[in-house]
């Protein structure tokens, strides 16, 4: 196994980076084991208008993007950590690893608050419309983040102008993901933009301040 990775990674296979490599092998055969358990959905991927016509199992094809999301993700949080609980997670692939599993409890978390939010704001919605929205604009955030992952360790190319890139990237499908899900809401609270504030402040704001405590206590 050792040896086919050093070839796929030539001059870059260093003892450290091991976890890497394999973090992206495993979660590119995540991808694989989807894409031949939702060919249809994968074959949809050219527009949302097909994708939306698809009903394989959602529910499961988003847990799995999440888990591949999460453990990407939290590759390359890994480096910006402290070293408060070295004593705990004492090689990077633990830390990392621990950073994914909270990464998808802030996932969970954030849909608990999403359905509380959506109940107190008297706000509309479609789940079914709404979860393949999230589904396949989150296929396209893990290709970013396989990607950016890639480049971080195994080339030469600014770091942090690979940050940036890779945050604008997911920022941008993040929005266009939110505004197909609002212009769907059926609700009239949902036209309005004081309480679509206030939704996406229960939704993604309040959870990610959580989760950053939870990371940088």
């Amino acid at each position: 196994m050792k040896s086919l990775l050093s070839v796929i990674f030539v001059n870059h296979l260093e003892p450290g980076l091991d976890w890497v490599i394999y973090v992206l092998v495993l979660t590119l055969l995540l991808i694989v084991v989807s894409r031949l358990l939702f060919s249809y959905n994968f074959d949809s991927l050219k527009s949302i208008e097909r994708f939306q016509q698809v009903n394989d199992n959602q529910v499961l094809f988003g847990v799995i993007f999440q888990i591949v999301y999460a453990f990407l993700l939290a590759s390359i949080i890994v480096n910006f950590l402290t070293d408060d609980y070295s004593f705990i997670f004492n090689t990077p692939a633990i830390k990392s690893a621990a950073v994914a599993v909270l990464i998808l409890l802030f996932f969970w978390l954030r849909k608990i608050l999403a359905r509380t939010s959506l109940y107190a704001f008297g706000l509309g919605n479609d789940n079914d419309f709404s979860q393949k929205v999230f589904n396949y604009y989150r296929v396209f955030s893990v290709v970013a983040l396989w990607l950016a992952t890639f480049l971080y360790y195994f080339t030469e190319i600014n770091k942090l102008f690979l940050l940036i890139v890779l945050g604008a990237i997911l920022l941008t499908i993040r929005l266009m993901s939110f505004v197909l899900v609002f212009k769907n809401r059926p609700s009239e609270k949902s036209k309005f933009l004081y309480y679509n504030i206030l939704y996406i402040c229960t939704l993604e704001i309040l959870p990610l301040l959580v989760f950053l405590k939870l990371v940088s206590a």
